[in-house]
């Protein structure tokens, strides 16, 4: 086969192929965590749990792990050691979607009013 000729001489360049269109990249679902909920001054609430001097025993903060991962939500928690006066924000592991009958069960292992969102 000759190669076709172009004016002014030389041999006309091969054509190139199209060039391939860009892959659409698969939409991807969103990653964002859900806002937490804001108190009357804009600020993120949070659930603080009180941990009493007297109810720091391994088995009750077990009891209250799982109860937090039971009410999986948006909400940060945090523990507050009373005998140490330490406060200590829980992974986002933790989160919870706040309830009245989460304060309750919360209450019935930690004691009354160791729950309190704010």
């Amino acid at each position: 086969q000759a190669a076709a000729a172009r004016p002014g001489g030389g041999p006309v360049p091969a054509e190139r192929p199209a060039a391939a269109e860009p892959r659409q990249r698969e939409p991807q679902a969103a990653t964002t965590r859900p806002e937490p909920a804001r108190g009357a001054a804009g600020r993120a609430q949070r659930l603080f749990v009180k941990i009493a001097a007297d109810r720091e025993q391994t088995q009750r903060l077990g009891r209250l792990q799982a109860l937090l991962q039971q009410h999986a939500g948006p909400m940060p928690v945090v523990l507050f050691y009373e005998r140490e006066q330490r406060v200590l924000g829980l992974s986002d592991a933790y989160n919870v979607k706040p309830s009245p009958d989460l304060i309750r069960e919360i209450g019935e292992i930690m004691g009354p009013d160791s729950a309190r969102v704010k």
